[in-house]
């Protein structure tokens, strides 16, 4: 018996995956014209075994042949063939994704200039970080930043383990009150979707969407808010004074010199910069020197308590929790930001983000504080220059009885 399979999985409606039954009932119907129109076809017979087996072996088929026509959809394409679709655009997919540590505390001489790349380890010996932006000790000697990663991957770092390597003179103590947050050794189809969103203007310039998909194209750079300023004379954009004809990024990660030279590349000619962040850079172009100035975000500790039910395949339900709850924070919860730059910390979303990653765990009750006193089970708004931040100490979990 010779039989051609006949199925149409592309019409001008997309992708089309027939039904098994529909495909089941096309077999059975080839059987029955070829050998005998009251063939029995029941499952239990020996020619509804070869039927049912020859109607799984067409369904994969289809399902293949459907999968490798939806590779063209940026949206649903994986593996080499979104990194295809990525390249179109030059955007070069990233191997991975740094680990971070937010909040790291230096000490020492006051007013000692401490330069972005600084570096420190987990121990001695150890797995190296780097600070990511300049900073200056204060009158008391202090000063707080961030620090990424040399290498990508899961590079994990305890409370208190960062050891200064190489300091520059004046610069003492080194303290960490957050542990790492941990990245990735190579991104998901869904993170390299949602990244591939936020940079599809790379080969452009002076449009808003081309400044932001090369600030966000810049190593290290997790969120970003970009507002401009196209009057005569300085104006107040949604609570952010911007001087005359120019830009304004807030831009949390990345070197300050990765993150200058994309705003110096993308920016209109003759277009002015806002910012507390001041960044000398030579246009290779020309030889020509600019300040760049940008904005690193404000870090506010934002307090989350849950209150939920957790099934008793949780051995501590309370840790897993408070995890998700952080993972959430820090935007791993694929398609939603997280506790981004300038966005409201919302008690739904933290709830849901929690639900996502534990699906037999039950949230009755989130809130959400800015002090750990008064709390809110609406969201609480955030400024463009502001960046909610949580850790081990700012989440609670309490489990119904």
């Amino acid at each position: 018996m010779t039989t051609a399979a006949v199925y149409q999985y592309i019409n001008d409606a997309g992708v089309i995956v027939p039904d098994t039954d529909d495909l089941l009932t096309e077999v059975r119907q080839e059987y029955m014209d070829t050998l005998a129109p009251d063939l029995n076809t029941d499952g239990s017979t020996p020619q509804g075994v070869l039927i049912n087996a020859e109607a799984l072996a067409r369904a994969a088929v289809v399902a293949n042949n459907a999968a490798v026509a939806n590779q063209i959809n940026p949206n649903i394409a994986g593996g080499v063939f979104l990194e295809a679709i990525c390249a179109l655009t030059g955007f070069d997919v990233p191997t991975g994704t740094f680990s971070t540590i937010s909040g790291v505390a230096l000490g020492g001489l006051a007013s000692t200039i401490i330069p972005a790349g600084q570096l420190v380890s987990v121990g001695e010996g150890g797995p190296q970080f780097a600070s990511v932006a300049l900073v200056t000790l204060d009158g008391s000697g202090n000063a707080t930043v961030d620090f990424q990663a040399v290498d990508t991957g899961p590079i994990p770092a305890a409370v208190d383990s960062l050891v200064l390597v190489a300091p520059v003179l004046g610069l003492e103590t080194v303290a960490n009150a957050n542990i790492a947050v941990l990245g990735v050794a190579a991104l998901s189809d869904a993170a390299i979707r949602a990244l591939r969103q936020n940079t599809l203007a790379l080969q452009g310039v002076s449009i808003a969407e081309a400044i932001t998909s090369a600030l966000f194209d810049v190593p290290g750079v997790t969120s970003l808010s970009f507002r401009e300023n196209i009057a005569d004379t300085t104006q107040t954009i949604d609570g952010i004074v911007l001087v005359a004809h120019s830009i304004w990024a807030c831009v949390a990660g990345g070197s300050d010199n990765d993150v200058a030279f994309a705003l110096l590349g993308t920016k209109t000619l003759g277009a002015n910069w806002n910012g507390a962040t001041d960044v000398t850079v030579v246009e290779p172009a020309s030889g020509q020197t600019y300040t760049v100035q940008f904005d690193r975000p404000t870090e506010t500790p934002m307090f989350i308590e849950l209150t939920v039910t957790a099934p008793g395949s949780l051995s501590d339900p309370q840790t897993a929790v408070a995890n998700a709850a952080l993972a959430y924070a820090d935007g791993q919860v694929l398609g939603q930001p997280g506790f981004a730059v300038g966005a409201a910390a919302s008690p739904f979303a933290i709830a849901a983000g929690v639900c996502v990653q534990l699906p037999g765990v039950l949230v009755t009750l989130c809130r959400v504080s800015l002090d750990g006193a008064s709390w809110q089970t609406t969201e609480i708004t955030a400024a463009l220059d502001v960046q909610y931040q949580s850790t081990f100490p700012t989440v609670t979990v309490i489990l119904n009885a």
